[in-house]
């Protein structure tokens, strides 16, 4: 056990002096700044003048969406003066003595010119209480992609109309608007009797607990994994193709060789993982949600770490072992990855429905298990106990046999060179006595 010890200080040693460690242990945290700040400031650069015109059929809606254009303007306007948002600019544009075509054609023109941003045709019929055929905006651009302004005149034309709407009824627009004004409501969770007898207040639900913090769990979990795994496949076929496996192998055998470096990996995932959540931890206090934190999710994200490093490290320590070049293992290592990143692609339906029976059987799945598990652990109230303890015995069978497999493909693969297994070999290789 000592010499499994050795090897296992020996490759953390390595990897916490390499440049892919000091990568690694930056990425993550410039990564998440960047996308926040990217965010910030992709959410403050709009703040350009939107001109267009509106060809108003109706002739009397027009001077409406003129005013809301003003009081959009003061909205999106900071009590210093600066502009938080963009402006929309509207002019009437005059349909007299033309046909459609030609006023199309002509506000077509300006907009290419860039005299322009858009125009806007208001039918003649929108205004109608009858019929069943609603009449429909046209919108007219060369920026489809562009959706402020297209929606906030779908908005203030909507609210327009139906004023006028009201008014040709004989009600009062603004009395009918606060009449169907939306009841708000408030998420909450279940009301409980406390130990000294007392009922408690229910707690509002919080989006930061419910979906946020499940969701950086889990990825923060998959991330940690995917930064060391992968790694123990060139670091195999570098000792192999440098025949320093045959040195090493003279002195250990290849599966303590292997516990060596799987402990190695661990060590230096759950160093990185210590920092991290050290990281998320200052960042939550900063934020105003240290109290939201599930301190009793802490240990099963180690628990889950240790679990996943192992059962994914083992599955690349193998390949690894059955190629001679890193270009022969790209091939091989696509099952491994699809395994690896299949939790990714279900998270979503998990988070929105955890108790369904697919989260539930993929959750139990062992290769989803790290992740979908710990996933549903960090969703208030949380998966039942016997799930937790199943998941956990399926995802700890697996990776024994996981690794025990590895040994045996490492065992043969290490010394052979100039030729890459089949699976079918690596089959054999595993069942030989």
């Amino acid at each position: 056990m000592s010499r499994v010890l050795i090897i296992a200080a020996a490759e953390f040693e390595q990897a916490v002096r390499s440049r892919a460690f000091l990568i690694g242990l930056l990425a993550v945290p410039l990564l998440m700044a960047l996308a926040f700040g990217i965010q910030a400031l992709t959410a403050r650069r709009d703040t350009s003048e939107r001109r267009f015109a509106i060809v108003d059929r109706t002739g009397v809606l027009g001077p409406a969406i003129v005013e809301a254009a003003r009081r959009h303007g003061i909205e999106q306007t900071s009590p210093s003066g600066r502009r938080t948002g963009p402006s929309f600019l509207p002019e009437i544009a005059a349909t007299d003595g033309g046909t459609d075509e030609s006023t199309r054609l002509g506000l077509s023109d300006r907009v290419r010119r860039d005299e322009l941003f858009a125009f806007v045709e208001i039918p003649a019929e929108v205004l109608s209480t009858s019929g069943t055929d609603e009449p429909r905006l046209q919108y007219y651009t060369q920026y489809p992609t562009y959706q402020a302004l297209p929606e906030w005149l779908r908005r203030e034309v909507s609210r327009a109309v139906a004023d006028r709407r009201l008014s040709s009824l004989g009600a009062d627009p603004s009395e009918t608007r606060r009449l169907l004004e939306p009841v708000p409501m408030d998420r909450k969770g279940l009301v409980v009797r406390t130990a000294d007898g007392k009922v408690s207040t229910a707690e509002k639900v919080d989006a930061v607990r419910t979906f946020v913090m499940p969701a950086v769990t889990m990825f923060m979990l998959f991330g940690l994994v995917m930064s060391s795994a992968p790694q123990l496949l060139n670091s195999v076929i570098e000792e192999k193709t440098s025949r320093i496996s045959e040195v090493l192998l003279g002195s250990v055998s290849a599966f303590h060789l292997m516990l060596g470096k799987l402990l190695g990996s661990g060590a230096v995932t759950m160093v990185l993982a210590v920092i991290y959540i050290g990281g998320g931890l200052l960042i939550a206090a900063q934020a105003d949600y240290f109290g939201l934190i599930r301190w009793s999710l802490i240990p099963w994200f180690g628990l889950f770490l240790v679990i996943a490093v192992f059962l994914f490290g083992s599955m690349f320590i193998a390949i690894g072992a059955a190629c001679s070049e890193v270009k022969d293992a790209q091939g091989m290592m696509m099952p491994a990855m699809v395994l690896a990143m299949f939790p990714i692609f279900l998270w979503l339906q998990v988070v929105q429905n955890p108790d369904s029976a697919m989260s539930v059987g993929f959750s139990l799945f062992p290769f989803a298990s790290p992740y979908l598990m710990l996933l549903r652990m960090a969703i208030p109230p949380g998966p039942p106990a016997w799930q937790v303890v199943l998941a956990l015995a399926g995802s700890v069978a697996t990776t024994v046999a996981m690794v025990y497999a590895a040994g045996r493909i490492l065992r043969v693969g290490l010394l052979m060179q100039g030729k890459t297994a089949s699976y079918r070999e690596m089959a054999r290789w595993i069942m030989a006595k």
